[in-house]
């Protein structure tokens, strides 16, 4: 397996059957808070009794773990770093992070991008329709910040799903997507739609994984006396 057969593996876990159900049942739901009041109370709400100085100051960091540009050079670095590095590395985890990272980004971007323009809504406050959906009118139905933070933090909790610590780094995924809707930035469905794509895409990349280090085959084995029958087996 090669970086191109990777990213094939990758973008047939993506489009398949299990994963765009997903996210056909993420979209619905996602539509039914945006197309209703409830993105709009549940925004007003959370800056009428919730937002603070406090939390403003942390949303600022919070923010920064959602931007591309510096997400998409840092993985594309540790990816490079980690292939210059024996496997056995001591810091090889680094460059695995960045290949898987970089992987989601290359799988999950392009549709991400193209559902923003699709659910067509707004920002908050930004035109009067809210956040219902008005395809191709707008370009903010799912949260960008969402999903570029999440994806580096989703890929870390996976890396490590047998240690505890895996659960601080899926909390930390929400981290990007919770400053947007605490600076007034994105509605609720926005931006758990951006950490549903971003955990859709990360999956994909780990299952293509799972698929190279156990990949089906078939056996035919002579069986009975004298070879008279056979047995046929497979296994994943």
């Amino acid at each position: 397996y090669g970086l191109f057969e990777d990213i094939k593996g990758d973008h047939r876990n993506y489009y398949s059957f299990s994963n765009l159900k997903v996210m056909t049942v993420s979209f619905a739901l996602g539509g039914v808070m945006a197309n209703t009041e409830f993105d709009q109370n549940m925004q007003t709400e959370y800056q009428d009794n919730v937002r603070s100085d406090k939390t403003d100051d942390f949303s600022e960091f919070a923010k920064d773990l959602g931007e591309g540009k510096y997400l998409i050079p840092l993985s594309l670095g540790a990816a490079v770093l980690g292939y210059c590095l024996p496997e056995d590395s001591i810091v090889s985890p680094i460059g695995t992070w960045g290949y898987n990272t970089a992987r989601a980004y290359i799988v999950g971007a392009p549709p991400m991008l193209l559902m923003q323009l699709a659910t067509g809504a707004s920002r908050p406050g930004e035109t009067s329709d809210g956040s219902d959906w008005s395809p191709f009118e707008d370009n903010n139905g799912v949260s960008g910040h969402s999903f570029m933070g999440a994806v580096p933090f989703i890929t870390l909790a996976k890396m490590y799903k047998d240690s505890p610590v895996k659960w601080l780094f899926y909390g930390a995924s929400f981290l990007a997507s919770w400053s947007r809707v605490n600076d007034d930035d994105h509605y609720i469905s926005q931006s758990a739609l951006g950490w549903v794509m971003a955990y859709q895409s990360v999956r994909s990349v780990f299952l293509t994984d799972k698929q190279k280090d156990s990949p089906v085959s078939f056996n035919v084995y002579p069986e009975g006396k004298d070879g008279a029958g056979f047995l046929v087996s497979y296994s994943f």
